[in-house]
């Protein structure tokens, strides 16, 4: 038998539930009446080293970090999750911007046994400053001043560094790319301005795109404090075309994920509902809703380490 779960508005279930199981769920869903709350908010960052602990709370008592089961960071229509880190510890969530934070302004979603909380988020980042800020403002010169100064003006004798990338890709390739060296130097890579990938020798680039849009690729080449060689290209990164549904109001629908995954995250709408690779669902209101399935960890070579299926349904 299936049994839905009680929600505001929306009822999610797996394919089967046991009775006992649909029991537990019953009770969680009056807890989840409870106001749960989370402390501080909103959260800012303004370096990428900034860190926050967030401590939650139902009705005033601690939530056990043991009672979190995900979270996810949005803005918009768009997933950002690998933009966060979230650290479980015995005093609380310690909150703070990934290696890839961009500056921008989202809300974090955090899931838990007791139900769900939301909390806005801001990085502005107005405390990241690059080698060349930093120097120029120990010395207290000028940016012009400091960049001579480093020798960030030289150019060492190199033959020329091309980049290309083709005009698009689409939400879970895999951009990889490589700069033949002459000789190894401190190589140096920023996807849309944030450094991603540094060291010596390390001229080879594996980055995985998950959220659509422009994407810029800067290389540079160091010795040193002289920047030896740079280049740079752009493309643009596509949403995989949604799969669209038409369906019947109060009616049962099946959606399915790619096989061969080990984890499976579905999203309607933003909340996340079921983790199985196939799900059923019922729609009670008419209007458009967003169905994403999340899909990581893949069990066989070959497979892209992370997939995005987005439907689109209409409910008349």
């Amino acid at each position: 038998m299936i049994h839905p779960l009680r929600g505001t508005g929306r009822r999610f279930f797996p394919v089967v539930i046991h009775p006992l199981l649909f029991a537990a769920m019953l009770l969680t869903g009056q807890i989840a009446h409870s106001q749960l709350t989370a402390e501080p908010t909103p959260l800012v960052f303004n370096s990428g080293n900034d860190r926050l602990l967030v401590k939650l709370s139902l009705d005033g008592k601690p939530i056990a970090p043991e009672e979190v089961r995900d979270w996810i960071l949005f803005a918009g229509e768009n997933s950002y999750t690998h933009m966060i880190t979230v650290t479980l510890t015995a005093d609380g969530l310690l909150i703070g911007p990934s290696a890839t934070a961009e500056v921008g302004t989202y809300t974090l979603v955090i899931n838990t046994k007791k139900g769900s909380v939301q909390l806005p988020v801001e990085t502005p980042l107005s405390e990241h400053k690059s080698v060349l800020e930093t120097r120029a403002q120990q010395l207290g010169v000028s940016i012009d001043r400091a960049r001579e100064e480093l020798g960030f003006s030289q150019r060492l004798e190199r033959q020329q560094v091309e980049l290309r990338l083709p005009p698009t890709y689409y939400v879970g390739d895999m951009l990889e790319v490589e700069i033949p060296q002459y000789s190894p130097s401190q190589c140096v890579w920023k996807v849309n301005d944030i450094r991603v990938l540094e060291g010596f020798g390390q001229n080879k680039l594996r980055y995985l795109l998950k959220v659509p849009g422009p994407v810029k690729v800067t290389y540079e080449e160091w010795k040193d404090t002289a920047l030896l060689a740079s280049a740079h290209a752009a493309s643009e990164v596509l949403q995989i075309p949604a799969k669209r549904y038409s369906v019947r109001v109060n009616t049962a629908v099946t959606f399915s994920g790619p096989a061969d995954y080990t984890v499976y995250n579905w999203y309607v709408d933003k909340e996340l509902c079921c983790h199985q690779q196939t799900i059923k669902h019922i729609f009670y209101s008419t209007g458009t809703y967003h169905v994403i399935c999340v899909c990581t960890q893949p069990r066989k070579p070959g497979l892209k380490e992370y997939q995005e299926i987005v439907y689109l349904v209409s409910v008349e």
